[in-house]
């Protein structure tokens, strides 16, 4: 069953002869429980793509579905209740908040939507087990790695049961090591919570962790690919050939 649907976008920026086409006909569906990346260079769309979806712009034309819902005709109030409610965020940067534990920023999603944290203890543990950060409880950003602060921000965007999951280039920010970590971890939470996870990427090495990799190239849908049964290995390199052709097309 579709979760994402998105329909015939498009999406310009300015006018006239200043016109930018930044999306052209986008069409895509993603199902519950399924990780989907979307690859490609900078300025191929992808982010915008990204920022359509999680309701913070809107296309010039076309519907973009979640869960049934149109989201794209949601007011500025309704956008923000509904991105509150339904979706979590994984960014390169971690957004973190400084002043907070690592536990007290797993728990910030809750609080926004004024659910009682300590009916949820069992379940902030639950993860931070999963991730490999218990022992991090009680320390602040600032006492631990690039990694583990991705970790926490991993946390952070399950522990509400988020209907959909969107990562915009989680792995930016970090070395190869903790860039295939964190690309574990994400594995996991598909796997273990049945989330549906959106990826944003222009590296191979991430996008070959999802189960299908759309390819994004001048703001249209150019190529996809699904792993099937391959290794995460065998699926790089697969996709390494095919963004090599993608991008070699550009020039």
């Amino acid at each position: 069953m579709s979760l994402l649907e998105v329909c015939g976008i498009k999406k310009n920026y300015g006018t006239g002869k200043a016109q930018t086409q930044a999306l052209i006909n986008i069409n895509l569906k993603i199902n519950k429980g399924e990780f989907v990346a979307i690859m490609g260079a900078s300025g191929s769309g992808k982010s915008t793509l990204l920022n359509l979806i999680s309701t913070i712009d809107k296309p010039t034309e076309g519907k973009i579905y979640i869960d049934g819902a149109d989201i794209t005709k949601l007011s500025n109030t309704k956008a923000n209740e509904f991105r509150r409610d339904n979706l979590g965020f994984i960014f390169q940067d971690f957004k973190l908040l400084d002043s907070l534990t690592v536990e007290e920023n797993i728990s910030v999603p809750l609080i926004i939507q004024k659910k009682n944290r300590d009916v949820h203890m069992r379940k902030i543990s639950e993860i931070m087990n999963l991730l490999g950060i218990t022992e991090l409880r009680d320390k602040y950003p600032f006492q631990i790695s690039g990694g583990e602060k991705q970790r926490t921000a991993c946390a952070r965007a399950v522990i509400t049961n988020p209907k959909l999951i969107l990562a915009d280039e989680p792995t930016g920010a970090l070395d190869s090591n903790n860039a295939k970590n964190i690309m574990k971890v994400l594995v996991d939470i598909n796997s273990k919570f049945n989330s549906t996870i959106l990826l944003v990427t222009h590296d191979a090495m991430s996008a070959s962790y999802s189960q299908r990799i759309v390819f994004f190239k001048d703001g249209s849908v150019v190529n996809e690919l699904n792993r099937k049964n391959e290794i995460p290995i065998e699926f790089y390199n697969k996709v390494s050939l095919i963004n090599s052709e993608v991008q070699q097309t550009c020039n």
